[in-house]
C-alpha cells in the first residue's frame, strides 16, 4: 500500500522526459529528431507568466470571494450563520406553535 501511495505522489511526473539523451546509438536518429521537434514545439506553445485569476461563479463562489478570500476576510459569515440558524429555528418554532393552537383551545 505504501508503494502505491509513494508512486502516486511522486514528483517524477512533473519533470519533463529527457528525450535529448540518446536511447539508441544508431539507426533511429530521424525518429528521435522528429520526436524532439514535437516536444520542443509543445513546450514553446505552453503559456508563460502568471495565470489569470479565475472569476468566482455561483452563489457560494461569490460569497467566498467576498468574505473569505484575500484582504476581505472578516467575521461577517459567523454573524450571517447566527441569523440564518436563528431565523430557521424561529420559523420551525412558530410553525409548531400554530399547529398546537389550531383549534383555539388555549386562547
Amino acid at each position: 500500500m505504501s508503494f502505491i501511495l509513494r508512486r502516486a505522489y511522486s514528483t517524477k511526473t512533473l519533470i519533463p522526459p529527457n528525450l535529448a539523451a540518446a536511447r539508441s546509438v544508431g539507426g533511429a536518429a530521424k525518429q528521435d529528431s522528429a520526436r524532439m521537434g514535437e516536444l520542443v514545439s509543445f513546450y514553446k506553445n505552453l503559456p508563460k507568466g502568471q495565470a489569470t485569476p479565475v472569476k468566482p461563479s455561483g452563489l457560494i463562489g461569490r460569497y467566498k470571494a467576498k468574505y473569505f478570500d484575500g484582504e476581505n476576510a472578516s467575521a461577517t459569515p459567523v454573524v450571517h450563520a447566527i441569523f440564518l440558524i436563528g431565523g430557521i429555528s424561529y420559523a420551525i418554532d412558530y410553525h409548531f406553535h400554530l399547529k398546537h393552537h389550531k383549534n383555539v383551545e388555549h386562547h
